[in-house]
């Protein structure tokens, strides 16, 4: 308002009439709306690739190892989130296994990675305690490739058999 003194956060030039400190970085301005550019180019078809990458990996989970279920219908949920439930198995051990075959997951959200309760948010969905105990998150993004899938697959089935779930 008028009469009010503003205090710099950053001190330096007096750029803005003493307002702010610092030159504008126009190469990075330039540079980040060349990327939001190329981006928005490649959205649908990195949204599509990732969306059949995710659905594949949930796919083949469900399908060769008894106990696991998928958290939403296939084509559900964001591009690059998997997330699935092995009932009966601890996240904590499966979480071990897999980092041992370079595979990594999450047992939650990235939000409360390192929480110990059960997911809140599973639970509300109806999840039964067992299934959330077991639960996985994967992760894709543009450096993820079908080879990367494969391995994760494999892992996940192989670190499951290890605790005595039914695989194929």
């Amino acid at each position: 308002s008028e009469g009010s003194t503003l205090e710099p956060l950053i001190l330096g030039g007096g750029q803005e009439r003493d307002r702010r400190s610092g030159t504008h970085n126009v190469a990075g301005i330039v540079g980040t709306s060349v990327a939001l550019s190329v981006t928005d180019t490649h959205r649908a078809g990195e949204i599509a690739r990732l969306s059949a990458l995710r659905d594949q990996l949930v796919s083949a989970i469900t399908s060769r190892i008894a106990c696991a279920t998928a958290t939403l219908k296939p084509g559900a949920g964001i591009a690059g989130t998997a997330h699935v439930c092995l009932e009966n198995l601890e996240s904590e051990s499966l979480l071990y296994l897999l980092d041992e075959a370079n595979v990594c997951v999450s047992a939650a959200s990235a939000c409360a990675s390192g929480a110990m309760e059960p997911s809140h948010v599973l639970a509300a969905m109806g999840v039964s305690r067992e299934r959330i105990k077991g639960s996985l998150r994967f992760s894709l993004g543009h450096t993820t490739t079908a080879s990367d899938i494969a391995v994760a697959i494999e892992a996940t089935v192989a670190a499951a058999a290890r605790l005595g779930a039914v695989t194929s």
